[in-house]
């Protein structure tokens, strides 16, 4: 008889959106939509410099967020905690219409996809809840971050700032596919990623 595998759902990505985050220079950071089985879920992506091991990938990751700055100018920091490997951190600009739409289903669904693409092209994925604190945060700020009217070099700014001096320290990721709205549109230029069990 021969080995038993367990098929993994396909992942639909935006074929532009992936394009365009491969070109970029890691680390980088950017968020989009992946359907899953017909479901669209909010995803969070990196593309690290150095691969991240699977002894650390196996372990999962710490997810967390914080909001920076006061008033209508607020920055969003994201942060993952890979254990035994690196803590890795990216800002972005909560007023962003990508950025609130993405958000927006991860609060309604009350889960998210995470992406770390490595050198190699190899792609680990997770899927998982939000947690209580997460997405109490998230909902939260959520009608302040639509409110939010941080400008290019407002943003720029509290990059170049925080860049100096992380917290948590760790690798600084540059926020990418942000522009363009039809990163979000799962209906044309779509990717299929067959995943496979590890």
């Amino acid at each position: 008889m021969g080995s038993i595998h367990k098929l993994l759902p396909k992942l639909i990505l935006n074929e532009l959106f992936v394009r365009d985050l491969m070109a970029a220079t890691p680390p980088s950071f950017a968020l989009g939509y992946v359907e899953e089985r017909g479901s669209i879920s909010g995803f969070l992506a990196l593309r690290p410099e150095v691969t991240i091991p699977s002894t650390s990938t196996r372990q999962g990751f710490r997810f967390g967020h914080s909001v920076l700055g006061l008033g209508r100018s607020p920055i969003l920091h994201f942060a993952f905690e890979f254990y035994g490997h690196a803590t890795y951190n990216s800002l972005v600009n909560p007023g962003n219409p990508i950025v609130q739409s993405v958000l927006s289903t991860m609060i309604d669904t009350e889960d998210y996809f995470f992406f770390a693409i490595n050198p190699d092209q190899t792609v680990t994925a997770f899927r998982s809840k939000l947690e209580h604190a997460d997405l109490a945060g998230l909902k939260t700020n959520q009608k302040h971050f639509k409110e939010a009217s941080c400008t290019t070099e407002q943003y720029e700014s509290a990059f170049n700032a925080f860049s100096k001096k992380p917290d948590p320290p760790g690798i600084v990721m540059t926020w990418v596919c942000r522009d363009n709205p039809e990163y979000l549109d799962l209906t044309e230029h779509r990717l299929e990623l067959n995943p496979r069990p590890q």
